[in-house]
């Protein structure tokens, strides 16, 4: 459906993203996993034609980005991290406008589609209030639902919640599979671990540009060394010496970021006292202890040797 072949994209001196291969399938939900500046968006936007990529070559459906632009737009549906809507338009106007331009509904149709989107995401009562006045949630409830009523053959969300509460998250989150299972395949963005996780059938995760890993969620975490992550906060400014826990052959990884530590295990429960006696009696300070299972966060951690922030 959608390859990726050593893409590139280079601003100046920077290179946003740097040879990136990835294939797409049809009609899964892919997870774009990296923090803000990973190049997640620059991605979505050399995929809809709206940069050119430096090196490499997109195809999306066969067609080539660069040399079929016009046949790649009519397949895609963007939905910004920042709502793109026209302030002194109503949602109900700002959607119908999108759907004429990006379909050949008719005009009756357009409503229908409109007014079912707008209800299933208790818009209705406000369509008429101009978008402008609308809190952040509501814009990008808005923005969210220009793809959502479109219903393109390839949808991509960036950050589709950013700004939701709980309860908008899942309806979205909802919709979003709904639209899958109509035949679309789906492409969301995103830091947020539980989103990754809860939505995507595959995430991939991206960082400085670059594909890192990608795989399910479960399969991402089973690779993960030990199954469980003991989390040690210890005092500034000291060395920590691993040496102290990898003689444990429980312990199969110790990484540090500043004053966190990171020892991946089995066996927790029985060896955490144990690795508390022996970090104390070789002088380190430890400020706090949490055992927990691996993460979506902790993989990326491990592949990345950063926390997702």
């Amino acid at each position: 459906m959608i390859s990726f072949d050593k893409t590139g994209k280079r601003f100046g001196t920077l290179d946003a993203v740097k040879d990136f291969s990835l294939d797409v399938r049809d009609k899964e939900i892919l997870g774009l996993l990296g923090p803000n500046g990973a190049g997640k968006t620059t991605l979505m936007l050399m995929m809809g034609t709206v940069y050119r990529p430096t090196s490499g070559s997109i195809s999306v459906d066969g067609f080539d980005v660069i040399k079929h632009p016009n046949n790649v737009r009519k397949l895609i549906g963007i939905a910004f991290q920042d709502a793109r809507v026209d302030g002194i338009l109503g949602a109900f106007d700002v959607l119908n406008w999108h759907l004429k331009m990006t379909t050949v509904l008719d005009k009756e149709e357009r409503a229908e589609r409109v007014e079912q989107v707008l209800r299933a995401v208790d818009l209705w009562d406000a369509r008429k209030k101009r978008t402008w006045l609308m809190s952040g949630g509501m814009r990008k409830k808005v923005e969210d639902c220009k793809v959502l009523a479109q219903r393109p053959k390839i949808a991509v969300f960036d950050e589709p919640t950013a700004f939701l509460d709980v309860p908008s998250r899942l309806l979205m989150w909802k919709m979003i599979r709904e639209l899958r299972d109509q035949g679309s395949t789906v492409i969301v963005a995103t830091n947020m671990m539980d989103e990754a996780e809860r939505l995507s059938e595959r995430v991939a995760i991206v960082n400085r540009g670059k594909l890192v890993a990608i795989d399910t969620p479960e399969v991402l975490k089973g690779r993960t060394k030990g199954g469980e992550v003991l989390e040690l906060t210890v005092d500034d400014g000291q060395e920590f010496p691993r040496g102290l826990l990898t003689q444990f052959g429980e312990v199969q990884d110790v990484t540090q970021n500043e004053n966190k530590v990171s020892v991946y295990l089995s066996s927790g429960r029985l060896l955490l006292p144990k690795i508390v006696e022996t970090l104390t009696t070789g002088g380190i300070k430890i400020q706090s202890v949490h055992l927990k299972e691996v993460t979506l966060e902790d993989v990326f951690l491990n592949y990345t040797g950063q926390n997702l922030e």
